[in-house]
């Protein structure tokens, strides 16, 4: 499957920036039909924003992600994320979990390609002097500042950035 994706190379420690606005308005919609499907149940913290990995030494791919934590405590959180095209269409869409480990953020993320093919993988938080102790923290510092990270599905791995894109809603 080929995709026609904005492509920059990598090689820096922030993630390249720029691209179109058409996303944007796309990812605003999705978000505002999302809260209002969930107006009336018992509020929980969500956030989102926008992503950009890198595999390998390669290009650079876009998305948005979305993330709920969990109600059962600040050390868990769930989501949905997208793959964007250079011309803001949606290419692939997952879900991942997280969990804050005694050592680590880290997590595991899954997609369906339109061909139905599964991709899968895993992830892991690099944040260096980041004080936070739960993944709430961890999520809210994308409000203030970019965070990244490891991730890796069979022998492909890479780094991801996160940023988010609104304040944080619920507790």
């Amino acid at each position: 499957m080929q995709v026609p994706l904005q492509l920059q190379p990598a090689g820096s420690s922030r993630a390249p920036t720029g691209g179109s606005t058409g996303w944007f308005y796309r990812f605003l919609l999705a978000t505002l039909v999302f809260l209002a499907s969930v107006q009336g149940q018992t509020p929980s913290a969500e956030f989102s924003g926008m992503w950009t990995a890198t595999e390998g030494n390669g290009s650079a791919m876009r998305g948005m992600w979305l993330a709920q934590i969990s109600k059962s405590g600040p050390n868990a959180a769930s989501g949905s994320w997208s793959l964007v095209s250079e011309g803001g269409q949606v290419v692939l869409e997952g879900t991942w979990s997280a969990r804050n480990t005694s050592q680590n953020f880290e997590g595991s993320w899954s997609a369906r390609a339109g061909n139905g093919r599964s991709l899968s993988g895993t992830w892991n938080a690099a944040l260096g002097d980041f004080k936070g102790k739960t993944f709430k923290e961890m999520l809210s510092l994308t409000m203030e500042k970019q965070i990244g990270g490891a991730w890796r599905s069979g022998r492909y791995e890479g780094h991801w950035w996160l940023e988010g894109s609104r304040k944080k809603r619920g507790p």
